[in-house]
């Protein structure tokens, strides 16, 4: 028997529901069940609390215009979801002024990263959300790019050329090394730039922290060809791990199912949607928690670790 997907889960598939369904109109839920990857059941559940939820009016009291409406005899009769009043949704978005400063900060990011008219519209996007949040704090506000690192644009300029980059690499223990790598995706995270290349010195995956890089430089040789991995998909996921009997309880947000037993630890088991929850997971139970499978959760695992690492070393 299918446990219940655990909360945020929920909270992320009852988001999606609202726009797909007022881009595709009446959707039978078999249909949404094939789209989103879900358990019919589930999807009628979060129906029905759709049709309890809304946004209060000017009295901060529920009224019947202020709730979402729903095609009830479509549904109860022909498992058909049509919304039939929708609300909050057509209004201009306001953001709160720290999430104005957030916009604000990732358009500085992905300046460097376009090309020089997109760059130039970021720009001035960005110095436009910070004179509206200077005027809605009633003073003013200077809108900064941060200095460009230049090795963010060599690197993004052999991704786009599909060439071979080298350069040379200080590691978290200060050690370094000289790499030839066929970049594959550009990221940042915590403020940092990483790159995920094939190391042709390793002959396997990396993960490179970009301002540990020297002297990079984009080389003539192209990238070789190699099997496209597919895509990863939201699939639900089953992750099994071990932990101690007294950690259990910290999991309780991810609705562990005990399988076994195992040397006075728990072997447990976790529905997600994606391999990477086994992340949350381990910053849930740091140390107390051994993600057995499946292969695309310790390798979530052990990608997230390795970066984290990558920041230490100085």
């Amino acid at each position: 028997m299918r446990k219940q997907i655990i909360a945020p889960d929920r909270v992320m598939l009852l988001l999606s529901l609202v726009p797909y369904l007022r881009e595709h109109g009446p959707t039978p839920v078999s249909d949404l069940a094939a789209a989103f990857n879900a358990p019919p059941e589930l999807l009628r559940t979060l129906v029905r609390f759709l049709g309890t939820a809304g946004v209060p009016g000017e009295t901060l009291s529920y009224q019947h215009e202020d709730l979402f409406d729903i095609d009830w005899d479509a549904f109860e009769q022909h498992d058909v979801v049509s919304l039939t009043h929708t609300v909050g949704v057509d209004e201009a978005p306001r953001f709160a002024p720290v999430e104005t400063a957030a916009l604000i900060a990732g358009l500085q990011s992905l300046a460097p990263l376009l090309p020089p008219d997109d760059a130039e519209t970021a720009t001035r996007l960005a110095a436009k959300l910070g004179g509206a949040l200077g005027a809605v704090e009633r003073r003013s506000l200077s809108v900064t790019a941060e200095p460009e690192d230049g090795r963010v644009s060599v690197v993004v300029a052999a991704i786009d050329a599909g060439r071979v980059l080298a350069f040379d690499y200080r590691d978290s223990s200060g050690a370094v090394t000289a790499r030839r790598v066929e970049p594959i995706v550009l990221t940042q995270e915590s403020g940092a730039w990483y790159l995920r290349a094939f190391c042709l010195s390793r002959g396997a995956e990396r993960t490179f922290r970009v301002d540990r890089m020297r002297r990079p430089r984009e080389l003539r040789d192209a990238v070789a060809a190699r099997d496209a991995a597919e895509p990863e998909r939201p699939v639900m996921t089953e992750i099994v791990a071990l932990v101690s009997e007294r950690a259990l309880s910290k999991l309780a947000g991810f609705a562990p199912e005990v399988l076994e037993t195992e040397g006075g630890r728990l072997r447990v088991r976790v529905e997600a949607w994606h391999p990477g929850t086994a992340v949350r997971l381990v910053q849930q139970l740091p140390g107390e928690i051994v993600v057995e499978r499946p292969p695309g959760a310790r390798e979530a695992v052990r990608e997230w670790a390795e970066r984290a690492l990558s920041a230490y070393g100085d």
